[in-house]
């Protein structure tokens, strides 16, 4: 069975996020599927790479790949890692290595940051609580020096962080 066939499984008994990106050419046709059923993927690339550059495969060329069509058709994605679910390097703290290959794959800042933050919530169940600057939700907001709309890597350089509107870092 492939992948693919895996996530065909998966979209008829009616999953509400993915995690994990195909490692084989998706279809179009299943794409089409996620995109309509509002399904968000979180594509996990940095253990895509990981697992490459410990074996013999390209599974991180062909995830971003994936992700890029995903993106370009219209898909919702989430930000997110396997951080201490698999034997591979991962780093704690701002995951960059999985925000620049969002980037290779195509998506702006922006879309990136949405990711990480509104998209994430709403996977982990959350958006009622965090994941975007409203009234009623917890604050937590992170100062970075420079524009991480220009440099994605601003992202990492941290100024301030306030977490339910005390500072935690400074």
């Amino acid at each position: 069975m492939t992948a693919w066939q895996e996530l065909e499984i998966a979209l008829d008994v009616g999953v509400d996020d993915l995690a994990h990106m195909i490692l084989t050419e998706l279809p179009d046709s299943l794409i089409d599927r996620v995109i309509e059923a509002g399904i968000y993927w979180v594509p996990t690339l940095e253990l895509w790479k990981s697992v490459s550059e410990d074996n013999p495969v390209n599974f991180d060329i062909i995830a971003v790949s994936n992700l890029r069509r995903f993106v370009d058709a219209g898909g919702k994605v989430a930000l997110g890692t396997d951080y201490g679910g698999y034997t591979t390097r991962l780093g704690i703290g701002m995951p960059i290595p999985e925000i620049e290959m969002m980037q290779d794959a195509g998506m702006p800042p922006m879309q990136i940051i949405v990711a990480a933050t509104k998209h994430a919530a709403h996977v982990c169940g959350l958006e009622c609580e965090v994941g975007t600057l409203e009234a009623d939700k917890l604050a937590d907001i992170l100062i970075v020096n420079g524009d991480p709309l220009t440099d994605i890597h601003a992202l990492a350089d941290a100024r301030l962080a306030l977490r339910s509107g005390v500072v935690i870092r400074q």
